[in-house]
């Protein structure tokens, strides 16, 4: 009788990142159900699926990044240089530009990885300085003005509905299993688990470190693209502004789920239990008309928290 307690801590304390989140959540829904009946109503719901889902994909690329102990801050830059070639450019290629989109996103993921594993510039800045260069570059081609688009066949990618929901649901959802099944059931997801649990390890059991960073990073442009595909044809339209406080969410959802910084722990079956809840945080302090200042500051704090509650510090973060 006893040892009770002390199992029940010791079991608490190792599962603490799994049972951490899924409190967090239930906590989110009963608050602002409290504050808001209407808040998980149907409408309800369906402005929280617009909102978290090609978040979610993003997320999922930046997850896999972070689970080799590395960051990547150019997501945001590459979703919003995806959006803007997709309504820039869809009259003139049709829905041709969406591999474009693409491909010039795998390319700065590529250059994002080559930095890092090739010339050892860490990477938190050799993303940094490249999502200085997209920003330029989408500076450049939008010339500063909203950019409006109303091509149905591409803007039916997330906004059909099917059994209720909008298509873009069922791409979010289709992109996490996949991520799940490539990080839980591949070489690929575990050579990514092992270079970010013991990089030496990893390079002395013959897996290509570098090489396989570099994939990583092109995964995470992929994503990012895809997101911003995503993105523009749920909205028809968008600035040079887009994206630009969602950083600071997009790495506060990974942490939040349990994936921690130094990689080698998570992985991105937890990462939609941080996204639902920094969306649904986002959406109701929305609802309450908080300002943008108090939710990147809310934002912060979560993943400052969630960072110490899920680092290993008998290790450094090395990249």
């Amino acid at each position: 009788m006893t040892t009770r307690p002390g199992l029940s801590r010791e079991w608490l304390r190792k599962n603490m990142t799994t049972v951490g989140p899924i409190v967090f959540v239930i906590a989110v829904e009963v608050v602002f159900q409290m504050i808001n009946p209407f808040f998980l109503k149907y409408q309800g719901i369906i402005s929280l699926i617009y909102s978290m889902s090609y978040f979610l994909v993003a997320a999922c690329g930046l997850t896999f990044v972070i689970m080799t102990g590395s960051f990547d801050f150019s997501v945001p830059s590459l979703l919003k240089l995806s959006a803007l070639l997709c309504v820039l450019y869809i009259e003139d290629l049709g829905l041709w530009v969406i591999p474009l989109a693409l491909l010039v996103c795998v390319g700065f993921g590529f250059i994002n990885g080559l930095f890092l594993a090739k010339f050892n510039v860490p990477s938190f800045m050799a993303t940094l300085g490249v999502s200085i260069v997209v920003e330029g570059i989408a500076r450049y081609l939008s010339k500063g003005f909203l950019q409006i688009m109303d091509d149905k066949a591409f803007r039916s990618l997330s906004t059909t509905f099917i059994a209720g929901l909008p298509s873009v649901f069922y791409w979010g959802m289709g992109i996490w299993l996949i991520s799940i099944f490539l990080a839980l059931r591949t070489p690929f997801g575990r050579r990514t688990y092992a270079v970010g649990g013991n990089l030496i390890g990893a390079a002395l059991s013959d897996t290509n470190v570098a090489r396989h960073r570099i994939y990583v990073f092109m995964l995470s442009g992929f994503l990012s693209g895809l997101a911003g595909v995503l993105y523009m044809a749920q909205m028809g339209g968008g600035s040079v502004e887009m994206g630009a406080d969602m950083a600071i969410p997009l790495f506060a959802s990974v942490v939040a789920g349990g994936t921690a910084l130094t990689g080698g722990v998570g992985g991105p079956h937890r990462t939609l239990l941080g996204v639902i809840i920094i969306t649904w945080i986002q959406a109701g302090m929305n609802m309450l008309a908080i300002g943008r200042d108090i939710q990147m500051l809310t934002f912060g704090l979560i993943a400052i928290g969630m960072s110490i509650a899920t680092i290993d510090r008998k290790r450094k973060i090395i990249k």
